[in-house]
């Protein structure tokens, strides 16, 4: 008999495989909570000065990757989804959300870091090279400093100071670094005086690397995060709007309905793409401006399934009851109507949600998304053109990532279609 695998299996796996393999990283962002706790203590404003966006998600994600096993041991029999039998879907699920609630350790290295450029750039994947960490200048022993060597260390995940991006490295009498087609030579002299006290070790490009040596595998991850956090914003927006007017229109009925109907229908009438883009050329392309030009444009369909579903429901004989009894319009719409209309709305979303990423991939190809800033798939693919025919992975992973989370969204879609449907109970 084969063992069945849950959920909660995959997601132990993947927790024991990050503490195992980013166990130094992880070793070092405690540090840094360390080193910043003993400057909240000594100099609350300084503390808060130091506080930003990178520090945040570093805490946030130490956090969460600790929790995650004592939820696991203690609430896994209260948290029903994760005893569901695993297959595809969900396995690419538990990746999608693993690799957006703790990017920072999951990613081998931050998706804007480059290396030397010369020697890491287009390195096909599993490429490996050597990294040999100089010593630095020795620091006070203070606050600040342990804090300020710590926060290095952690953004730069381990390279801080000078270092070298090596070839190949032959340490016998004295240490000779290859690198592009260079050698650099450091006397055994110096290193037994300590002038240098170098440190080698290994850096894997699991994915390869792009034009200017980042790490392709990195911006992946951080470009799941990116997509998720566009594809629910939009999607969120999309479902209010959508929501309110598509009740208001079929519960109502007569001069609202005519009104509102007529309202989507002008937006229906404009190609989405080209009002985007004039949307995003004309305002910016900040993430909450994508976020919100792509949730306002997406409403449509969503409103006339709405609208058709209410208008259909608020002459059955429960809906009639239940307004005779006084109770308010929103006590309709969310307990009466909206769990009927649940299958059909969760279908319609899992669809705009498709969309809103191929949306937002689309304009950061055009150089209009997200890509001038973050890590976009769209942005990816656009730079991987010109590289095809020597360095088709840059393409090629963020293509498969693509595919792969709408093939998801739409497998996941279709079994909460059946879950939700109430006519199947």
């Amino acid at each position: 008999m084969k063992p069945k695998l849950k959920i909660w299996h995959m997601l132990l796996l993947i927790l024991l495989l990050l503490f195992f393999f980013r166990s130094s990283f992880i070793y070092n962002i405690i540090l840094l909570l360390i080193s910043f706790s003993r400057i909240l203590t000594i100099n609350p404003s300084l503390a808060i000065q130091q506080l930003n966006i990178n520090l945040i998600d570093n805490f946030i994600s130490l956090f969460l990757i600790s929790c995650a096993p004592i939820i696991l041991y203690f609430f896994k029999n209260k948290i029903n989804f994760l005893f569901y039998k695993l297959g595809f879907t969900e396995s690419i699920l538990v990746i999608i959300i693993t690799f957006t609630l703790i990017s920072p350790i999951a990613a081998p290295a931050q998706f804007n870091f480059q290396h030397n450029v010369s020697v890491s750039k287009l390195l096909p994947p599993l490429s490996t090279k050597k990294i040999v960490l100089l010593n630095t200048k020795p620091q006070k022993n203070d606050a600040i400093n342990i804090f300020t060597n710590a926060r290095e260390l952690v953004f730069n995940k381990g390279i801080t100071g000078d270092f070298i991006i090596a070839d190949s490295v032959k340490h016998k009498n004295n240490l000779t670094v290859y690198s592009n087609s260079k050698e650099k030579i450091f006397n055994k002299d110096d290193i037994q005086n300590g002038i240098f006290n170098p440190e080698i070790s290994t850096i894997v490009f699991l994915l390869g690397t792009d034009e200017f040596g980042r790490d392709i595998f990195s911006r992946l991850i951080y470009g799941t995060r990116l997509a998720v956090f566009v594809g629910l914003g939009s999607v969120f927006i999309s479902l209010i709007v959508g929501l309110i007017l598509g009740f208001a229109a079929g519960y109502f009925g007569g001069f609202v309905d005519v009104i509102l109907n007529r309202f989507a229908d002008i937006f229906l009438s404009f190609p989405l793409i080209f009002l985007i883009i004039l949307i995003v050329g004309l305002f910016g392309n900040s993430v909450f401006a994508v976020v919100a030009v792509l949730g306002c444009s997406g409403w449509m369909s969503l409103f006339k399934i709405i609208r058709n579903e209410t208008a259909s429901l608020k002459n059955k004989d429960f809906i009639i009851t239940t307004r005779l009894l006084g109770f308010s319009n929103l006590h309709i719409l969310f307990k009466e109507m909206l769990p009927v209309m649940l299958p059909s709305i969760i279908v319609n979303l899992v669809l705009l949600y498709g969309g809103v990423i191929i949306v937002e991939s689309a304009l950061s190809y055009l150089g209009l998304g997200l890509g001038n800033n973050y890590p976009s798939w769209g942005s990816m693919i656009e730079a991987g053109q010109y590289y095809l025919s020597t360095a088709w992975w840059i393409s090629f992973f963020p293509c498969l990532f693509l595919f792969i989370t709408l093939f998801t969204a739409n497998n996941l879609g279709k079994k909460l279609e059946i879950k939700l449907n109430v006519k199947t109970h």
